[in-house]
């Protein structure tokens, strides 16, 4: 049975204007439509008729409860239904809202061709889910019989992906015209043979290999991992989940590979792009804030206090700037694997004296205790003397600035085994436990009434997280609401 062209969709918005633009558009292809203009009137649709809505189109700006309370409860339920938020401009709340579940997200000033391309990537993926669920249904008594699947080969091969299937030992027992095409198969060449054993499908063998081992709990983890793998000429994302039987147990493993060459050869003229606007940007902000400092010092003149006022705050978004600029030079450095620069022998507790001295101003400015304890004689570090300061500068000024005025921060530097480790410990507001895990992902960012006030790019974390990963070492973090946060990292003596 073919899934059907037509989508049932729930636009949920209190602006009459984009609900109607929305409505206008859905329904101009065919598909059926459903409104509502606040959370409550949206859940009592979903409620009452759960298989009715097939993709919501949901705003984040809704009074009261907001959409982003409607995606974390629709999540929580484990709903089917695919959501794509509307928001002014697919900021930080968007991107928080794709963390959580949604989709995508469509800005309130798209035009009609920018919505389509939005909105046809989620029917497509909605479709993928359901012919995969048909897929998977049709496949629980048929892996250990002979393949008769004629519709099911339909289905399958009118997928966009590339679909292998193995059983429980991972030998082939099915792919797709589609997978046939990316790896150039041939039922002679994989057929009944282990992935392993398959010249064009062993480099992915591990893929298979956790999908068939994989327990009820790793399966759930596993559910969101979608890495990209370089083949030859091709770039391929890969999706892999275990095959289970109605008893539910694994009976082999089905992975979807998508050719996102073009794509990531866009992504790659992009963050060049990227990176070359953060140059042009950085050196004239560099200037800029060193003019602003001499007039903002009475270097150039006496200032009134109203303009000694305006400038400073001129002063200090400027050096949020340069610091933004910075961040996204170094977290481009580290996706194209270059954030070590030049190796070396280093003196790690001469350069944490230097980045504590670095920051004692900052410290003092927000009456904060900083205690530094080095241990003597500690082993050399092999590494990039850059990429270490900017560990010890990330760390020690997210300690600052999350830690309330009169705190204590205390650093240390120590032996560990072969290696060294350095902790800081905060007196500040706290990490709850379910961002721990998140909060070394590159934009998260904590959202908080004590954290809102707190600037900063979400990348902070990021970087210390690839750089201390190139330099073979361990980053961890210990934190309880309202006692503080300590981090630690450890990293490996020189050999």
């Amino acid at each position: 049975m073919l899934v059907t062209p037509s989508i049932n969709v729930l636009i949920v918005d209190n602006d009459i204007t984009i609900l109607q633009r929305c409505r206008e558009l859905v329904l101009n292809e065919g598909h059926k439509v459903q409104t509502a203009e606040s959370v409550k009137e949206a859940l009592n649709i979903v409620q009452k008729h759960p298989g009715d809505v097939d993709i919501m189109l949901l705003s984040l700006e809704l009074p009261k409860w907001g959409g982003m309370s409607l995606v974390e409860t629709l999540q929580k339920a484990r709903s089917a239904i695919l959501i794509m938020t509307m928001s002014a401009n697919c900021g930080e709340e968007a991107i928080e809202a794709m963390h959580a579940g949604a989709y995508d997200c469509i800005r309130k000033s798209f035009t009609t061709e920018r919505f389509w391309t939005k909105m046809n990537r989620a029917i497509e993926a909605l479709r993928l889910r359901r012919q995969l669920e048909i897929l998977t249904e049709q496949r629980r008594g048929a892996l250990s019989r002979k393949l008769e699947a004629n519709t099911l080969m339909c289905i399958l091969n009118s997928l966009t992906y590339g679909l292998v299937v193995t059983d429980g030992h991972t030998n082939v027992v099915l792919f797709n015209e589609k997978a046939a095409r990316i790896f150039d198969l041939t039922e002679e060449q994989v057929l009944f043979r282990s992935v392993s054993d398959c010249e064009k499908l062993n480099e992915f063998s591990s893929f298979f290999e956790r999908a068939v081992k994989s327990d009820s709990s790793l399966s759930t983890l596993m559910a969101g991992e979608e890495p990209v793998v370089k083949t030859g000429a091709k770039m391929l994302r890969i999706h892999a989940d275990p095959v289970k039987n109605r008893a539910g147990a694994v009976i082999g493993a089905a992975a979807l590979f998508h050719d996102v060459t073009r794509v990531s050869t866009m992504d790659q003229l992009r963050g060049d792009f990227f990176s070359m606007v953060s140059h042009e940007l950085k050196s004239p902000l560099s200037s800029l804030l060193m003019q602003l400092s001499v007039v903002v010092d009475g270097l150039a003149g006496e200032l009134t206090t109203k303009q000694a006022d305006l400038l400073g705050k001129a002063k200090e978004k400027t050096k949020g700037m340069i610091t933004l600029v910075n961040d996204i030079l170094d977290y481009r450095r580290i996706q194209e694997g270059k954030s070590i620069q030049k190796i070396e022998r280093l003196d790690v507790a001469d350069i944490l004296n230097r980045t504590v001295e670095l920051m004692r101003l900052s410290s003092e400015e927000k009456g904060l205790n900083v205690v530094c304890d080095i241990s003597e004689k500690l082993p050399a570090v092999t590494g990039d003397r850059g990429g270490v300061e900017a560990v010890f500068v990330n760390l020690i000024s997210n300690a600052i600035k999350y830690t309330p005025k009169g705190g204590n921060v205390n650093v240390s530097l120590n032996r560990e085994g072969k290696g060294v480790r350095f902790m800081i410990t905060d007196t500040g507001v706290g990490i709850q436990s379910e961002d721990i895990d998140r909060i070394f992902e590159k934009f998260y960012r904590i959202k908080t009434e004590e954290t809102r006030s707190v600037s900063g790019t979400g990348l902070g974390l990021s970087i210390v997280k690839g750089i201390v990963d190139a330099h073979n070492g361990v980053v961890h973090v210990e934190s309880e609401v309202g006692e503080g946060t300590t981090f630690i990292v450890s990293l490996p003596a020189e050999p």
